[in-house]
C-alpha cells in the first residue's frame, strides 16, 4: 500500500467515523442541557480559580518571600 492510499484510506475511514457519531448523537432535552451546562460553568470557574491562586503567588508571593 503506498502512502497516498494510506492516506486515503485513514480519511475515509474518520469520515466513516464521524458519521456513525453524527448517526448515534442527539440533542439533550432541557434538564440535561441544564445540568452539562451546570457541570461546565462550575469546571470553568474551579479551573479559573486554580489558575488566578497560582497568579497570584507567581507574581505576589514568590517575588515577596524572595526579597524582590
Amino acid at each position: 500500500m503506498s502512502e497516498e492510499e494510506g492516506l486515503s484510506r485513514k480519511i475515509k475511514d474518520m469520515l466513516a467515523m464521524w458519521r456513525r457519531i453524527l448517526k448515534l448523537s442527539r440533542k439533550p432535552d432541557s434538564e440535561e442541557f441544564k445540568l452539562l451546562l451546570r457541570l461546565n460553568l462550575l469546571g470553568f470557574t474551579l479551573v479559573g480559580s486554580i489558575a488566578y491562586i497560582i497568579h497570584i503567588l507567581v507574581t505576589v508571593v514568590f517575588p515577596a518571600i524572595r526579597g524582590g
